[in-house]
């Protein structure tokens, strides 16, 4: 029954989100049309398009005729950037996306649980005070300066990684999108050495925030674990210090922190339309950037819908976590 339950509080969530989004991207001044056609456009082609379009509806009317687009033939309108329908852009673009999401949350679990761990077990000490600086960098610098810095020091002057693109060669297999992954499944060597070095630079740009984060809470978390009775017990016992340290502290600590960590990755997709956009990477946050930018009403919105689907199911994903992680609140529900 709570399953249910709040499958229908996130529908009510996603439509509610569409209907905001519809008629914000409304109100936004300029004419997409105009600029989708160019200046050389007369007025019966900007007249026929808008008519094409339903843009010379009345607002419901719009709606309504968008959801049953969406219901009746999964489409989410033409895109007047791409020219196509917004549901085959998302299709082709997310997974690029998604790899770069996943592959900078990677990193900043890999890096920041033992930062976290580690400085609070020295706190105090200069280890401490150096995990505090790197969090104040990862949450102060914006992401577009950190991209071209990255890019000039990592991409110019040593020359160690690409300056933009998803990859220089020919492209892995499709099988699941990912090409760092279907290059392993094809067992295509070159393909993945080439992907894994164009896709460094936006991930590590992109985990800057979640790593920063992810540390001081892990941080704070374990400090309030080393307080607690059964940490002096397990000391007393004899147990042995890491075991009592990544076992039983740890879980606990990532527990609390399990909300904040895992509304990252919807967070991430937002911040990914900066980091696309500096590095070329052809993914679904750049499309949405383009749309943007030329008022592409439906691109926007179908954006904005994937985005909102993501934390709807992060929320679900984390409460299913919880019970998991902590019993109690099996019981209590």
């Amino acid at each position: 029954m709570y399953f249910f339950r709040r499958l229908f509080y996130m529908f009510l969530v996603v439509v509610g989100v569409s209907m905001l989004m519809f008629a914000l991207v409304r109100v936004i001044p300029g004419d997409p049309i105009g600029l989708a056609l160019g200046a050389n456009a007369t007025k019966e082609d900007i007249e026929k398009m808008r008519h094409e379009m339903a843009l010379d509806q009345p607002l419901h009317v719009q709606y309504i005729r968008y959801v049953q687009e969406i219901f009746w033939h999964s489409k989410l309108g033409m895109s007047l950037v791409e020219k196509r329908d917004v549901m085959e852009v998302i299709r082709d673009k997310f997974p690029a996306t998604l790899e770069l999401v996943l592959a900078a949350i990677c990193l900043a679990m890999i890096f920041s649980i033992p930062l976290g761990v580690t400085a609070a077990m020295n706190r105090g000490g200069w280890w401490d005070h150096f995990n505090r600086l790197l969090a104040l960098f990862g949450v102060s610098f914006p992401h577009f300066w950190s991209g071209l810095m990255f890019q000039f020091i990592f991409g110019s002057i040593l020359a160690l990684t690409p300056l933009t693109g998803r990859i220089g060669g020919t492209p892995p297999t499709d099988i699941t999108g990912f090409y760092l992954l279907d290059s392993l499944l094809t067992l295509n060597w070159g393909a993945f050495k080439d992907s894994l070095l164009h896709i460094l630079g936006p991930a590590v740009i992109l985990s800057l925030g979640p790593l920063a984060n992810i540390t001081r809470l892990i941080r704070a978390n374990m400090i309030d674990e080393v307080s607690k009775d059964y940490i002096a017990v397990s000391q007393a016992t004899g147990m042995n210090e890491l075991i009592v340290r990544y076992k039983y502290m740890l879980r606990n600590a990532f527990s609390s922190s399990l909300t904040t960590i895992g509304f990252l990755i919807p967070l991430m997709l937002g911040s990914a339309f900066v980091v696309e956009k500096v590095f070329a990477w052809p993914g679904m946050a750049r499309f949405g950037a383009d749309a943007i930018i030329a008022s592409d009403f439906n691109g926007v919105v179908g954006v904005t819908l994937v985005i909102c689907l993501a934390f709807v199911f992060v929320n679900l994903t984390i409460d299913i976590l919880y019970e998991v992680l902590d019993p109690r609140i099996r019981v209590k529900r």
